[in-house]
C-alpha cells in the first residue's frame, strides 16, 4: 500500500479538493491526466476530474464510503451525470448544510456524523451508506469529517479528541483511532490526506514524523514524491526533515552549517585587503 506526497493546483491540502472511496477518486476539474495517474496508482482506483456545486473543493462537499458517494443538493446534474457514469452509486443528501465532507466521518463499516443534522438526514446518510450512523464530536466539536479522516484500516483524528470520543469512534467505525497532524503541524488530518485502505495521498508540505504516522495509522508501505513517484525511505521527507533539524540547531551551529568550506577566491582575497574608506 504506497503513499505519495503530492498537491492539487499547488496546494498541499490535497484531502479539501479531492475526494477517494475504494472504488474512486474523484478530482476537481482542470487537473492533468498526469496528476489523476498518479492517484491511480496510489489508491488502485478508477480516478475523475469534474467539481462539485461548480466549486473545486470536493472534499468539502462530497462524502462516502465504498456503497455510495454522497452528494449535496446543490451538485449539477453535470456533475451528478459524470460521476454516476463511473459506475458508482450517487446519493443526493437534502440537508441545508452541504459541506458534507465535513459533516460525515465513515468507512465501510459505520459513519459518525455532525449532531447538527436533522434525523432525516442521519437516516438518508444511513440508507445510503449500508452502515449504522451515529452522532458524535471531536474536541467538542460537530465538524468530525473536517476533524479526522477514516479508511477501513484506521481513523487519524485532530489531537484534541479526548478518550470518551475516540471509544466513540472506534466502536462504530470498528478501527482503531490515533492522533496526528498533516503539512508541517495543520490540526486537521482530513485536509491534507486522501486515504483508502489501498494506499494514500498526503500534502506534499507534510514532515517525516507526520509520514511515519500515517504510515502506521493506515499500513502504508512506501513513500513516494509526486505524479513522477521519486521514492523516498519510508517515513522521511528529506528535504523539509533537514530544514527543520536545521532550525533548531543553536545559531552560532546553524549559520556555521549554512556556509560551504572552502577557499576564498583570488578576487575575494583581494577585496578582503582593501583598505576602508
Amino acid at each position: 500500500m504506497p503513499v505519495i506526497l503530492s498537491d492539487i493546483f499547488g496546494d498541499p491540502n490535497v484531502g479539501i479538493f479531492s475526494f477517494a472511496n475504494e472504488k474512486i477518486a474523484v478530482l476537481p476539474a482542470g487537473i492533468s491526466s498526469k496528476k489523476l495517474d498518479s492517484y491511480r496508482e496510489a489508491l488502485g482506483t478508477e480516478a475523475c476530474s469534474i467539481g462539485v456545486a461548480d466549486s473545486r473543493l470536493v472534499g468539502v462537499y462530497a462524502s462516502g464510503n465504498s456503497n455510495a458517494i454522497l452528494l449535496p443538493y446543490i451538485a449539477t446534474e453535470e456533475e451528478i451525470s459524470k460521476i454516476r457514469s463511473t459506475g458508482v452509486r450517487i446519493a443526493i443528501i437534502q440537508e441545508k448544510r452541504t459541506a458534507l465532507g465535513n459533516l460525515i466521518l465513515c468507512n465501510d463499516h459505520g459513519a459518525v456524523v455532525d449532531p447538527r443534522l436533522k434525523p432525516k438526514t442521519v437516516s438518508a446518510i444511513e440508507k445510503a451508506l449500508k452502515v449504522p450512523v451515529q452522532t458524535g464530536t471531536i474536541g467538542g466539536l460537530p465538524q468530525v469529517g473536517s476533524l479526522a479522516t477514516a479508511s477501513n484500516k484506521g481513523v487519524l483524528a485532530n489531537p484534541i479528541i479526548d478518550e470518551s470520543e475516540k471509544r466513540h469512534i472506534a466502536e462504530v467505525l470498528k478501527v482503531p483511532v490515533s492522533v496526528g497532524t498533516v503539512n508541517s503541524g495543520v490540526p486537521y488530518p482530513k485536509s491534507g490526506i486522501v486515504v483508502n485502505s489501498k494506499g494514500a495521498v498526503v500534502g506534499s508540505h507534510t514532515l517525516g514524523t507526520e509520514l511515519l504516522t500515517v504510515s502506521t495509522v493506515f499500513q502504508t508501505d512506501e513513500v513516494k514524491y509526486g505524479s513522477a513517484f521519486n521514492s523516498h525511505p519510508r517515513g522521511v521527507n528529506h528535504q523539509r526533515s533537514q530544514a527543520v533539524q536545521d532550525h533548531r540547531r543553536p545559531p552560532k551551529e546553524r549559520r556555521k552549517s549554512s556556509l560551504q568550506e572552502r577557499d576564498p577566491s583570488p578576487q575575494e582575497r583581494g577585496r578582503a585587503s582593501e583598505p576602508i574608506r
